[in-house]
């Protein structure tokens, strides 16, 4: 009998390992297609936004010569007029760079079109840029051909390559929901000669470990009365940061968090209100963010708010809803009873702008932080930005 359940245990695993082989290959192929479809995606939706800054670039600047001529002359309108300029410049550069990358054959058009928008540029410059170098007296006439100029530039060229762009989208979309629908009816196959091979697998597994160790494992990087992330998970997080950030310069941002007079409100209310403000508050705080923010407890009352490639002033705007949704909740005691009001400080920093590492962000975050509650509590701490 003993011989029997070895021969099936080898069978089932000889045949799960048979499906993984044989399924690898189409697998491979599929994911190359998506990733394929994915890059170009991200290629054509740049190219469009570059090509609607350019747009809005040039008509800018048709906007701030009219303002220049009728005020007869003015030293912002000026500067802001090579400020479009510079833009339109730069976004055009791309536009011009993306379109030579592109492969023989599979541009439609694309070269043609970009070329011709910079030949347009620079009959539209060549209108525009006298005005600001004393003559106009011809103003008018300039700025109607140059409105001339711009209509062409929009008819000719941008809706021509807007509308490309939105057609290859169109393309790729289908080819990946076409690969997609594929690899989901093989991966039903698949599973379901998985799901027969492994029960023979699954029978000689000892369940109440495997619950034991998945168990084990959630506790390790949860918090039990809040459910968010420890500092455990925190050390794996940093980790993980630390690696991406040796290849690129990854931003991101901290948010401190430290409930005001919480000590005064455990003694008063008891430990278990405590608790359930404490649990109550992470819920809040996990309403309040985006779903790739991650939320960590940091200690006691005291929580973390992990920011995903955010700007330091983008911070302190998550920084400062946070604070007003905390201001302004109603929070309730074990009896149902409403709580006193509940306000929090919070120290913002972000990466690279205020520190060079994970624990320097930290100890700055937390400075700030200290700064906000010796200012009142209440308030955001953080450096303004620039």
């Amino acid at each position: 009998m003993v011989k029997i359940k070895h021969l099936g245990f080898k069978a089932a695993v000889a045949i799960l390992f048979g499906v993984v082989l044989l399924t690898y290959g189409v697998y491979w192929q599929a994911i190359s297609l998506l990733h394929g479809n994915q890059v170009q995606l991200s290629e054509i939706n740049n190219h469009l936004q570059q090509g609607e800054t350019f747009h809005s670039a040039i008509h800018a600047m048709l906007m701030e010569a009219e303002v220049y001529v009728a005020s007869a002359g003015g030293q912002r309108t000026k500067l802001r007029f090579r400020r479009y300029l510079a833009s339109a410049k730069e976004s055009l550069a791309q536009l011009v760079e993306h379109a030579q990358m592109t492969r023989e054959g599979h541009d439609g058009g694309v070269r043609a079109i970009t070329a011709g928008m910079a030949r347009e540029f620079a009959q539209y410059r060549a209108e525009l840029e006298p005005l600001f170098n004393g003559q106009i007296k011809d103003g008018p006439q300039r700025l109607l051909a140059a409105e001339e100029r711009f209509n062409h530039i929009f008819m000719a060229y941008y809706l021509r390559l807007h509308d490309h762009h939105k057609s290859l989208q169109k393309e790729l979309r289908q080819s990946t929901q076409s690969t997609w629908r594929a690899m989901t009816t093989y991966f039903t196959v698949q599973l379901v000669l998985a799901i027969i091979a492994g029960f023979l697998v699954i029978l000689y597994l000892d369940r109440v470990v495997l619950k034991l160790f998945g168990f084990t494992e959630r506790m390790a990087y949860r918090d039990r009365l809040t459910g968010l992330y420890n500092r455990a998970a925190l050390d794996k997080i940093v980790t993980l940061d630390e690696a991406l950030n040796q290849q690129e310069r990854r931003r991101y941002a901290l948010i401190m968090l430290d409930i005001d007079h919480f000590k005064v409100f455990n003694d008063t209310y008891g430990h278990q209100a405590g608790d359930k403000l404490l649990a109550d508050f992470a819920a809040l705080l996990m309403e309040n963010v985006r779903r790739s923010d991650r939320v960590v407890r940091y200690g006691g009352e005291e929580f973390l708010v992990h920011l995903a490639d955010t700007r330091l002033e983008e911070a302190l705007l998550v920084a400062e809803k946070l604070r007003g949704a905390i201001e302004q909740a109603r929070f309730t005691l074990p009896d149902g009873q409403l709580a006193p009001q509940v306000t929090a400080s919070l120290g913002v920093a972000a990466y690279p702008a205020d520190a060079s590492d994970f624990n320097e962000l930290v100890k700055v975050s937390d400075q700030r932080l200290y700064a906000a509650k010796q200012a009142g509590r209440n308030r955001v701490g953080g450096s303004e930005p620039s």
